[in-house]
């Protein structure tokens, strides 16, 4: 077969749309089809490996049908036991490479998860359709080129986005900016310094970067310059012309010198529950919207945005889908004993939202495995371009998580360690994820006891808490210099005005007290309500 770069060369785009992104012209029942027909291979594999007897309690299923009425919904906690101690002889197949991703603060550290080498494979597909798409200006438009000079800014090894580089590598001839054999030597900070570094005196056509990276350098473009960035452009000679017309444009246009003044670039590929919340600070400082993906480190890519940056599209061949429709997630949360029904893609409804249920291929681990995020179905089809599979946005995390910046996920339970290692003394708070000047941020309203307490003083503290017990929270500021975090002192008795507050409207027990995590604006309204009325 031959290679992309020789397909280019011999200009047979189509044959290399078709290769990486013919999937958007499936029917949903070719969709379905390849599902199907992958699960049942996926099933063989199971079958006959330990941690898939253990799974699935036994059973042999035949068909989708039995699967499903068979094998009991999981999470990672069923696949700890192995998966933390990189078990491969349990395994449905055996691994090239282990990557990790964030775990759940107080009960373990980090997700271990088996690459096999044709998960790996297919995955390369839809990195490459990605990369298409976010370039293309229409259906069937190839526009890359050998040698295109891609920005690689994404969370380094052991982290899954680390592997992207060397499956690129294996893809198509990109320059990246640094060369993997560089990267791999640098902490994540200094990859970003020296990728930049090697864009002014190269050139860059592509970005591809976590959306609180673009924006950060973003940012630091917009603050003008300085002596600092004057010593960095001046250092490399080649891109003195590229600056000198970068300024032109700046000073045209009455604004400070921003990325896109000096990078003409063809797309920009960004990955973390933020780019939506970050997507126009991107295109001001970059000249171009991010194209999304949704995808985890346990499934890779399951949707992408295509070239018309809207919705999302899922793939066919990267794991199973099965949906829990709201209303079965809402009975599962109120009796744990109960298990969700689910239905299948070709089965959803636009306008609802389901707890989206995953099934590996290709000899991956993970059997009707619960991600933990609810997604919403906004379409059956996408009618301006055609594409007859259902569209997706993501809505939320299920299980009281709050994400920031796609590096750090904190639970309940760290949050209150934080405040009581900060030694301040508290009579209630709440947490939650929310924007603050377009940047996403965990906002804590805090209850203090101490009257002399400012809300810096109690940020600093939790801050630096936070620091101590939660290592990819630590890392947003070593690699990125960010401190996510925002203090609202309310005034004595908020909390426990609202408690007498929601017992005098008839609230039962459950809810009488206001959500630790993520509680909603309304419950935030009724406590600063409060604390309007003591002033």
């Amino acid at each position: 077969m031959s290679t992309v770069h020789e397909l280019l060369r011999q200009g047979k785009t189509e044959e290399i749309w078709q290769k990486y992104c013919g999937w958007v012209d499936l029917s949903i029942e070719e969709f379905m089809d390849t599902q199907r027909h992958l699960l049942l291979e996926q099933l063989e594999l199971l079958s006959n490996c330990e941690l898939g007897r253990k799974i699935m309690r036994g059973a042999r299923p035949k068909t989708v049908d039995e699967f499903r009425q068979q094998v009991p919904l999981t999470t990672y906690g069923d696949y700890l036991p192995y998966l933390a101690e990189q078990r491969e002889d349990v395994l449905p197949d055996k691994p090239i490479g282990w990557h990790r991703t964030t775990g759940r603060s107080g009960e373990y550290p980090f997700k271990w998860v088996p690459l096999t080498e044709r998960f790996e494979r297919e995955g390369r597909i839809y990195v490459m359709a990605w990369i298409i798409f976010c370039t293309c200006r229409e259906r069937g438009d190839i526009n890359i080129k050998e040698h295109d000079k891609l920005l690689y800014g994404m969370a380094p090894p052991p982290y899954a986005t680390g592997r992207m580089p060397y499956a690129l590598e294996n893809e198509f001839p990109f320059d990246l900016l640094p060369p993997t054999s560089v990267a791999e030597k640098l902490a994540f900070q200094e990859r970003i310094q020296a990728a930049f570094s090697l864009a002014l005196s190269r050139g860059m056509d592509i970005a591809f970067a976590i959306s609180s990276v673009l924006v950060a350098v973003g940012e630091q473009f917009s603050k003008g310059l300085n002596r600092a960035n004057l010593r960095t452009f001046l250092s490399h000679p080649r891109a003195w012309p590229r600056v000198a017309r970068g300024l032109i444009r700046s000073r045209l246009e009455r604004r400070p010198l921003l990325p896109r003044d000096l990078w003409n670039l063809k797309g920009v590929l960004s990955g973390g529950m933020d780019v939506s919340v970050l997507k126009h600070k991107i295109n001001y400082y970059w000249g171009k919207y991010p194209l999304e993906t949704y995808a985890s480190a346990e499934t890779g890519i399951i949707a992408l945005q295509t070239w018309d940056y809207g919705t999302l599209t899922f793939v066919p061949s990267v794991v199973f889908l099965e949906f829990i429709p709201e209303e079965e997630h809402l009975r599962g949360k109120e009796d744990p004993g109960y298990q969700p029904q689910t239905v299948l893609l070709n089965e959803v409804e636009a306008g609802q939202r389901y707890e989206l249920v995953v099934t590996s291929f290709f000899g991956e681990p993970f059997v009707r495995y619960r991600l933990g995020d609810m997604v919403e179905i906004t379409a059956l089809r996408n009618e301006r371009l055609n594409i007859d599979i259902p569209q997706m946005v993501f809505f939320a995390r299920v299980d009281g998580v709050i994400d920031i910046g796609g590096f750090t996920r904190l639970t309940e339970r760290v949050i209150w360690q934080a405040i009581e290692d900060a030694g301040i003394p508290c009579s209630g708070w709440t947490a939650r994820k929310e924007v603050v000047a377009k940047s996403p941020v965990l906002h804590i309203y805090f209850e203090s006891k101490d009257e002399n307490m400012t809300a810096d003083d109690v940020r600093f503290a939790i801050h630096n808490s936070l620091r101590q017990l939660h290592a990819p929270y630590a890392e947003l500021e070593d690699m990125l210099g960010l401190q996510p975090l925002k203090v609202t002192l309310l005034p004595q008795g908020a909390f426990a005005g609202y408690m007498l507050g929601q017992i005098a409207a008839g609230a039962d027990l459950a809810h009488i007290k206001p959500p630790q995590v993520n509680a909603s604006y309304g419950v935030i309204a009724k406590l600063l309500g409060r604390a309007t009325e003591m002033e």
